[in-house]
């Protein structure tokens, strides 16, 4: 997935003229959830996204899409203030885990109310959990979702991109050994490591160390 923006969103997005327009999409087994992250509504395609759905209510939160470390994929929290018990049942519910989650970034028009140009997507990929919060007067469920990389940790094919699991399955093939993130640091361009670069086995627990700036 590319996050270059169009030249009209972006054209847009600077000019500061032009309302951003949050857009999320949620494919429940029994419902679509086509929410704007604030208020009014504005048609996309054959969907009209709106600041509060029917049957759910309003989304009263969307964190920041976080990146992921090390084995955790990027995940991305969204809190509803659903309008009923049923709606808080439905929305916790076991088989709303691995609904799709999407979500784009556009531009509205103020003349005629029409987003401008393509949104641009920011986000895919599901469900993990939903969490119900209560506190004073209030009421929200906190969906966690996983970003669609997530299924590529679980099925372990990241390891297949470090130099140690591809030399155990071809001895000698050093193809990955100038990758980033291995314990074992590699310089490129020369045939020794450089001056100003020492290692050491003590405190630093074998890692190099930049004695200077190079």
């Amino acid at each position: 997935m590319s996050f270059r923006l169009s030249p009209q969103l972006a054209a847009a997005l600077r000019s500061g003229e032009h309302p951003i327009a949050p857009l999320i999409r949620i494919d429940l087994p029994d419902h679509t959830i086509t929410q704007l992250v604030g208020a009014g509504e504005v048609m996309w395609g054959d969907d009209v996204y709106r600041g509060r759905d029917d049957r759910f209510g309003v989304l009263v939160a969307a964190s920041n899409i976080r990146d992921g470390v090390g084995n955790e994929a990027p995940d991305w929290q969204l809190t509803f203030a659903p309008p009923s018990e049923a709606a808080v049942g439905d929305l916790t519910a076991a088989n709303t885990q691995g609904s799709r989650v999407r979500g784009w970034i556009g531009a509205i028009n103020r003349q005629n109310g029409q987003l401008i140009a393509e949104p641009k997507q920011v986000f895919e990929g599901e469900i993990d959990f939903g969490r119900l919060k209560v506190g004073k007067g209030q009421r929200t469920v906190e969906l966690r979702c996983y970003s669609a990389l997530e299924v590529f940790h679980d099925q372990e094919q990241g390891a297949r991109l470090s130099d140690a699991w591809h030399r155990m399955v071809w001895p000698g093939e050093a193809g990955l050994a100038n990758m980033t993130g291995i314990d074992k640091t590699s310089y490129w361009g020369v045939e020794k490591v450089p001056s100003g670069v020492t290692y050491g086995s003590g405190g630093g627990g074998g890692s190099a160390y930049l004695a200077q700036q190079l």
